[in-house]
């Protein structure tokens, strides 16, 4: 009998959703179910959609719940219905809300052991780092299933909040793949700089709050695009950004929101002048809704092979991740995690 810990939470707190986690213990099975597979993690990045579940937004949320969007772990035990598939020692990425197939709960990562059915699954190529593929589903294919489905190439426009984070420089180095431009929205001036000298662009611009930030940024992008109208936006900011953003899309434009990192929810729009008149479109993006209920496995298995290949060729590189912290020290974590200004991807180490 195996005992381990892992990272529950048993209600939702709006104002302080860094509050809810506890460490908890439970059993492995003396016997691996035969349409299951024991996997040790070893490591799991803590996201702003972590942080929306703890508040209570995200759907398919039942207590007790483990915290944990994705991870990476390696293959103990595999039950006998799933042999022919798996095997011990296998190096896997697992998803909360499963990748392939139907789900309905969210089933956490931020533990020690976790048993996890076969769509929850996909194999770590070799040579992949463990921070890269913990964090492949949130990142990097939410980004790569962007330009997929928006049909992003030379010619394109994306306007995009949230530039510095992680999807947000996966989808700058798209940009330069894929050949379509795009408009960075940061909200430090050092974001900025960090931009401009890692990918060697000139187009990011920095919105701080202000009106006077606003009218500046505005300004900007109009003389830097004077003829290219802005096809796309993908905005994770929330409050003012977005209304900013909407209102600078073009027509026919669509904007998308796939997060809200300041936690404000709500804003005042201009439906009229900038959506009816514009004939814009204002929509939602979640890969756990939006991609993976609606898109097929087929078609799963080929953006995330050829994701991988990016990767492998060295064309795709991830961020260095942030500070490192222990399953027992969650709430420290989760504080870091929406510091201001932190450099990296925060990680939890399953395995202390």
């Amino acid at each position: 009998m195996t005992n381990y810990k892992q990272v529950i939470y048993q209600k939702f707190d709006f104002e302080n959703p860094h509050t809810v986690h506890e460490l908890s213990e439970t059993t492995l099975p003396d016997i691996v179910p035969d349409d299951k597979v024991i996997v040790r993690m070893i490591c799991a990045p803590i996201h702003p959609c972590d942080t929306l579940c703890a508040m209570g937004v995200v759907n398919g949320v039942e207590f007790p719940c483990v915290g944990g969007a994705e991870g990476v772990g390696v293959i103990e035990q595999v039950g006998k219905d799933l042999q022919d598939r798996w095997q011990s020692g296998q190096r896997v990425h697992v998803a909360a809300n499963y990748l392939f197939g139907e789900w309905t709960n969210w089933n956490g990562v931020w533990s020690e052991y976790l048993l996890c059915p076969d769509n929850a699954m996909m194999a770590v190529p070799d040579g992949v780092a463990d921070d890269l593929a913990a964090q492949f589903m949130v990142n990097p294919l939410t980004a790569y299933a962007m330009v997929k489905e928006f049909g992003l190439g030379p010619g394109k426009t994306l306007m995009q909040t949230a530039a510095a984070s992680v999807l947000g420089k996966i989808m700058i180095r798209l940009g330069q793949i894929y050949d379509f431009d795009t408009i960075n929205i940061v909200c430090r001036q050092e974001s900025a700089d960090e931009l401009r000298e890692e990918f060697g662009i000139d187009t990011v611009y920095v919105y701080d709050g202000s009106v006077e930030s606003a009218k500046q940024m505005k300004q900007a992008i109009a003389s830097d695009f004077p003829d290219r109208s802005i096809d796309y936006c993908i905005e994770a900011v929330g409050g003012d950004t977005l209304r900013i953003c909407l209102e600078m899309l073009g027509p026919n434009g669509e904007l998308y929101i796939y997060g809200s990192m300041t936690g404000d929810v709500t804003i005042q729009l201009n439906t009229v002048a900038d959506i009816v008149m514009k004939n814009n479109a204002l929509k939602g993006w979640s890969s756990q809704e939006t991609w993976m209920r609606q898109t097929s496995d087929e078609e799963k298995h080929r953006c995330i092979n050829e994701l991988w290949e990016l990767f492998q060729s060295g064309k795709l590189t991830m961020p260095e991740s942030g500070q490192r912290f222990t399953l027992s020290q969650i709430k420290d974590a989760m504080v870091a995690s929406c510091a201001p200004g932190r450099s990296g991807k925060i990680m939890l180490d399953c395995r202390a």
